[in-house]
């Protein structure tokens, strides 16, 4: 077994390539910096995302909670409790 010395994880050298890790951890960084938000949005642009992405979260929580206590109340009522 081998150890890397970036990560600290141990690992079989199959293919004679590097950690399996490190490379997972490079993949993703490179996939995250790829998926960035575009910060070039005009002003207005990122106020309306701003705010609806505020609006979905205002009334889509609100909204999930109310589901569940409906669940809940119609299990209760066909128990008949």
């Amino acid at each position: 077994m081998k150890f890397c010395m970036k990560c600290g994880a141990f690992y079989e050298e199959k293919d004679g390539g590097g950690c399996p890790r490190c490379a997972e951890n490079e993949r993703l960084h490179a996939a995250a910096e790829a998926a960035e938000i575009d910060h070039g949005m005009d002003p207005e642009a990122a106020r309306r995302a701003r705010r609806r992405a505020w609006l979905e979260l205002c009334i889509g929580v609100p909204a999930f909670i109310g589901v569940i206590y409906l669940v809940i109340y119609l299990i209760r009522a066909l128990r008949g409790g």
